[in-house]
């Protein structure tokens, strides 16, 4: 039977980046270092059989595992790994200071499959290579080898030649009662954090990727966002940054940029956070959505890495922004998600310089990418394009439900400010029913006090035959969306003085006033409460790393 070539791991609830990670807090423990935080990965509950690969600038440092399946999956990982680092008697125990530089990978392997053989010819005709892995017994022990030996020997006799020999067997030998199993394996890998390289090699640099795994079809699939692109040797994933080389996932985006701005904050738009301060913006290229819409199509849909012009370490951007008098720095212009690695050590160097983070995104992720990605974000806004999975499906090239799936996260178990926009078309999402629909699920499902604001289109991209959008339309959709229950409710790319303001929700009275993107009148006393009344406004408006956030 010819192996199956899904476009989806064979298990997409496995947290496989979670379980690596583990695997190498459980080395650093053993070293001297914190305990390793037994947060349980999801979708490893139970009995199974792994193996960790250790490898250390690029070489073979310690393989470790069993094709039987332990009681507990997650404890005989960490137990592997431990092995792999400390009694692989092919390498001297690991020092603390290579655990720095050491790749973790482990492979979770599916029940054995018995391979009925009487001769090395019956045993070759049943193999998948590049799929299978392979273990046999003779009654004395057991010898395996990986699907992942195949890259090394990509042929059937010289990989079951290996093996033997690995066995201890001389070339010609087969044993009268030998047992053969076949497997295969879904692997996912923990990378060490390299130093970001400086001066003209920075050009080629290729920053090791996370969440993805090995299936079993020998591709590497990519594990941010639910296109879940399976890449070959030197494939891109559909976000153009994301890209297989070698054996690895790798982000070409990473330490280099499109460009920066200063901007002010009410320009994302986030309207209830540090209002009336000043982000430096900036972005990369790439996206995983295609929106025939796009008003910035030339960064998100470019096909060539070479709009990254500038190269920016991440205590280069946050000392960029410190420089220039900003209190927050944004992943915008592009979808952030894409080179999450990125952000989330320029988000560590801002933290460290007491600045906030926030970034633009369509919140299209899967769920272990997702955790990732706004752990380390302050405040975000997340464009809902539409509340049809039509819409999404035709016009956004992705769908709602993980849209709908991130927005629930942020705001039931999270920290991070969230604010929602979304893009009014005519014709195509500004329906009564469907800004309805939209503005009831999000009082209903998020609550009322989650701002939201109706930005008007125009014409770009692959739609220049549609009109831009009324004034009267956003309006219309404003009072819509207030009926439904939301409290606070814009209208963006428009002038339109009520539509910017921000008004109490205790006595009515505006108490943050806009022209554009510039606040002309602020009556919030300093921890967000309306001067009128004393009613407090939901958002955040004190400085990063004090008690921000306010939902009343």
């Amino acid at each position: 039977m010819a192996p199956s070539h899904s476009s989806k791991p064979a298990h997409p609830d496995r947290d496989g980046h979670r379980l690596a990670r583990l695997a190498r807090e459980a080395i650093g423990e053993a070293l001297g270092g914190a305990a390793a935080e037994r947060l349980e990965p999801a979708g490893f509950d139970g009995p199974g059989a792994t193996f960790v690969t250790l490898t250390l600038d690029g070489e073979l440092r310690g393989c470790v595992g069993s094709p039987l399946p332990r009681p507990s999956l997650v404890e005989g990982a960490m137990d592997h790994a431990r092995a792999a680092a400390f009694q692989d008697r092919r390498f001297d125990p690991l020092r603390r200071e290579e655990l720095s530089r050491l790749a973790v990978e482990v492979s979770v392997l599916s029940p054995l499959r018995p391979l009925a053989c009487a001769n090395e010819e019956e045993l070759l005709k049943q193999l998948h290579p590049g799929v299978d892995g392979l273990a046999l017994d003779d009654g004395g022990g057991m010898a395996t080898f990986l699907p992942q030996v195949w890259n090394d020997l990509p042929d059937s006799r010289a990989f079951l030649s290996a093996l033997k020999r690995k066995a201890g067997w001389p070339a010609g030998f087969w044993p009268p009662r030998l047992r053969a199993w076949a497997y295969t394996v879904e692997a996912w890998r923990d990378e060490p954090r390299p130093a970001v390289p400086r001066g003209p090699e920075a050009a080629g640099f290729r920053y090791p990727a996370r969440h993805w795994h090995r299936p079993a079809d020998g591709r590497l699939r990519c594990e941010v966002c639910p296109h879940g692109c399976a890449l070959r040797e030197g494939q891109r994933g559909r976000c153009l940054v994301r890209q297989r080389t070698g054996d690895r996932m790798v982000l070409a985006a990473y330490g280099r940029t499109s460009g920066f701005g200063v901007d002010p904050i009410e320009k994302k738009p986030l309207y209830h956070f540090l209002p009336g301060s000043t982000v430096l913006s900036f972005g990369t290229v790439g996206c995983n959505l295609s929106c025939r819409f796009c008003q910035n199509w030339g960064l998100s849909h470019a096909r060539d890495l070479g709009r990254l012009r500038e190269r920016a370490t991440p205590k280069a951007v946050a000392a960029s922004a410190r420089r220039l008098g900003c209190r927050s720095v944004a992943f915008t212009y592009n979808e952030p998600a894409i080179f999450l690695e990125y952000v989330s050590d320029v988000a560590e160097a801002c933290h460290a310089e007491g600045l906030a983070t926030m970034a633009v995104t369509a919140g299209y992720l899967e769920d272990a990418a997702r955790r990732d990605f706004f752990t380390h974000l302050d405040a975000v806004n997340v464009d809902l394009k539409a509340f049809s999975e039509d819409f999404y499906r035709r016009i956004v090239g992705g769908s709602l439900q993980p849209v709908l799936d991130t927005l629930r996260y942020l705001v039931h178990e999270t920290d991070v400010w969230t604010e929602i926009t979304t893009l009014l078309i005519p014709g195509l999402n500004d329906s009564d029913r469907e800004i309805i629909q939209l503005s009831e699920w999000i009082a209903d499902d998020l609550g009322g006090t989650v701002p939201l604001h109706f930005s008007a289109f125009h014409p770009d991209h692959q739609m220049l035959d549609r009109p831009a959008t009324p004034l009267a339309t956003l309006r219309r959709a404003r009072t819509l969306a207030q009926a439904a229950g939301l409290r606070h409710v814009y209208t963006g790319n428009v002038r339109d003085p009520e539509g910017e303001a921000t008004f109490c929700p205790g006595c009515g009275r505006a108490v943050i006033r806009r022209e554009g993107y510039r606040v002309v009148d602020l009556r919030l006393g300093g921890k967000g409460t309306c001067d009128h009344c004393g009613t407090q406004i939901a958002g955040a408006f004190t400085p990063v790393g004090t008690a921000a956030h306010f939902t009343a």
